[in-house]
């Protein structure tokens, strides 16, 4: 009856609840998600000259992403939402490998080796799956690297030559595949051969015969790490600096006593973060930044992956053998996975690199299997069953809060950035080709000027080009900087701004300023001859505002519709809508226009939190000689005397306004001298 049920647990509960714990995890925002990072340039990329570009993208430091991200590209169209479906597959096919590869190394161990596959499934240390795009090729990574260990042990234990031939093929395979995705990952290769090391000290306690058994066995894999270097040093050519091997090994021969204590702290600071912090760092960081809603919804998730794991709690049981001393798991556990932790991490660490949480948190994941090895060797060493059930409750809620508030950060960019550019698409009908936007978003720093013309190209100028590299984006951006400030003041022509296979041609004399002050504002667009600043504005942009560019917005064009497989459906129709099309219809001269839609904006209870959003319409109501509505807002206006200055200056330099209600502004709006 027990070896029934065992078999029924194995063969059907555990997929099921693999399945359904990592969609409780990593699926609550899957269809809020994004682009992000460098997803704005490849993205863009494809979509205007078709996926083979993918080729030339990946060209550059690892080619071998091209044959996974053009079928994936061909399947989705792009779409983030597809993407992180199949990460959510990926994440949970990596996991079975991990079950099949460990329950050959333990296998009367199923309870362990499930609740080590359970805690890698949910291993939060590991932040970026939300970034499902650029992070396919790590987890099919991680995925064909357990199943390259794997296919190892299995042809250990093949019967005849033949499958041990055929296990051995797949496995290298796998394992070049692997390689072909990310080239740190080749840290699995000094775990393989702690797993032979593993499998020799069983045979034979003796170090020296033991040795002997591990060069015989591994020499054949041998060709998985040799070959992959041999091409990656002496035949690929390496076009960027932090995957380049000479470059990286080039700054331990220049200093080397400088570097090697650099690889030490970040090899302790590393080896620290992935097996102990990782339980609470990222929770510490991203929980507590939840709202109380956001993290009752928290709570439930947790608690419903709670329920999903209750099989694994009723069996907390630990397997036990007649003779404990005939096979010590634990030991063994424990030293594998100590030895994982650190083989995973030496490429990172010779590569000047280290795990840090959260941007750089993909760095420790191939030591994560190693850390819930470890983990669980400790935890099995428990004799409370009672505590172990606590223990992993409180991991398992943490763990899911976690992945919940990094989901929801994710999300909540991916809103604000769709949310921005359905705004400028209500405000600019086209912009010039040549445009440079300057940009600040309220929502997330922008490291890459990708991240505004990416955007700003998928709305106004996706149509097809010449598939053959580089690609030429009709808009173009720059960051907001101190180098750029200065550039601009000092007017600065255009120069190449080339990344990969795009090139754009930024110019500090054609710029257009967008700008989104804070969450409660609107896209405001900084017209030069007449600025309006928002009180929350930057102070980079009050510099240069005057030289921002409205003349590049064609005005006679149609009203572009972002595309909805990335900025969603149209938003429901708010204050910023109204505010938009006030703005468009001002600059166009169309007064009457604005006056219309302040009203149909004030007839449903609509008002600006940015008070200089009120400008478009007080410019209309002054024109109109409407003193009434004039006199009304003025207290609202007025009550920050930043937004009075500019108010008093723009009404008084606004054409067509009669001489009695000029009279009226004066004494209502310039209350501060600034006339």
């Amino acid at each position: 009856m027990t070896k029934k049920s065992r078999i029924d647990f194995g063969r059907l509960v555990e997929p099921l609840l693999l399945f359904l714990i990592a969609a409780l995890v990593y699926l609550p925002f899957a269809h809020q998600f994004g682009y992000y990072n460098d997803d704005w340039y490849s993205m863009y990329a494809t979509r205007v000259a078709g996926p083979g570009i993918l080729r030339d993208i990946y060209s550059i430091d690892r080619p071998g992403r091209a044959y996974l991200m053009i079928p994936l590209y061909i399947l989705f169209k792009g779409n983030p939402f597809y993407y992180s479906l199949s990460a959510y597959l990926l994440r949970v096919l990596g996991a079975f490998s991990l079950l099949w590869l460990l329950r050959m190394l333990w296998p009367k161990n199923r309870n362990e080796t499930f609740l080590m596959v359970l805690l890698f499934l949910v291993y939060p240390g590991f932040l970026s799956q939300p970034n499902a795009i650029d992070f396919q090729s790590h987890l099919a990574g991680i995925f064909l690297a357990f199943l390259s260990l794997g296919l190892m042990i299995k042809s250990f234990g093949a019967n005849g030559a033949m499958s041990r031939t055929m296990f051995w093929f797949c496995s290298v395979l796998t394992g070049w595949a692997y390689l072909s995705q990310m080239e740190y990952y080749i840290g699995f290769e000094v775990v393989r051969i702690a797993l032979i090391v593993l499998l020799a000290l069983r045979e034979n306690n003796l170090w020296k015969k033991a040795l002997s058994v591990v060069l015989r066995k591994w020499l054949p894999y041998s060709s998985i790490p040799l070959g992959y270097l041999t091409w990656r040093i002496f035949i690929f050519h390496n076009q960027r600096a932090t995957t380049d091997v000479d470059y990286q090994l080039g700054k331990f021969f220049e200093a080397p006593l400088a570097t090697l204590y650099l690889w030490l702290v970040n090899l302790f600071q590393s080896f620290l973060n992935v097996l102990v912090l990782a339980w609470g760092v990222p929770f510490s960081s991203l929980s507590f930044s939840l709202d109380l809603h956001s993290s009752l919804v928290g709570l439930v998730f947790a608690f419903a992956v709670l329920i999903a794991a209750l099989p694994v709690f009723l069996r907390l049981r630990l397997d036990q053998l007649e003779d404990p001393a005939e096979y010590h798991w634990q030991q063994e556990a424990l030293w594998l996975g100590l030895a994982w932790v650190l083989a995973g991490l030496l490429a990172v660490i010779i590569g000047n690199r280290a795990v840090v949480f959260p941007n750089y948190s993909r760095y420790g994941l191939v030591s994560a299997a190693g850390a819930v090895v470890t983990l669980v060797s400790i935890f099995s060493q428990w004799k409370s069953r009672i505590i172990r059930a606590l223990v992993l409750a409180f991991l398992l809620i943490s763990v899911t809060i976690t992945h919940y508030a990094n989901g929801a950060e994710y999300a909540s960019e991916a809103s604000a950035m769709r949310s921005f550019w359905w705004q400028v698409s209500w405000r600019i009908p086209q912009m010039e080709q040549g445009t440079t936007l300057i940009v600040s978003y309220p929502h997330s720093a922008i490291r890459e000027s990708s991240f505004v013309w990416g955007p700003a190209n998928q709305v106004y100028y996706s149509v097809l080009s010449s598939p053959m590299p580089p690609i030429h984006p009709r808009i173009f951006a720059l960051l907001l900087n101190k180098t750029t400030v200065l550039n601009v003041l000092t007017r600065k022509k255009a120069f190449l701004d080339a990344y990969n296979v795009v090139q754009t041609y930024p110019n500090y004399r054609h710029i257009l300023i967008l700008s989104q002050p804070g969450p409660a504002s609107c896209v405001h667009v900084i017209d030069g001859q007449s600025p309006e600043y928002s009180s929350g504005e930057a102070s980079e942009i009050m510099v240069i505002g005057s030289y921002s560019g409205a003349q590049h917005i064609l005005l006679d064009e149609s009203l572009k519709t972002p595309p909805a497989f990335l900025f969603g459906t149209e938003p429901q129709h708010g204050w910023c809508f109204y505010y938009e099309r006030a703005s468009l219809a001002r600059q166009r001269g169309e007064w009457d226009k604005v006056y219309e839609t302040g009203e149909q904006a004030f007839g449903q209870g609509l008002e600006p939190r940015d008070l200089i959003e009120w400008m478009p319409f007080l410019q209309a109501y002054a024109i109109r000689g409407d003193v009434n509505r004039l006199m009304e807002l003025a207290p609202k206006v007025t009550a920050d005397p930043f937004i009075a200055q500019q108010a008093c200056r723009i009404l008084s330099d606004t054409k067509g306004i009669s001489q009695p209600t000029l009279s009226v502004i004066n004494s209502l709006y310039c209350l501060y001298g600034s006339n």
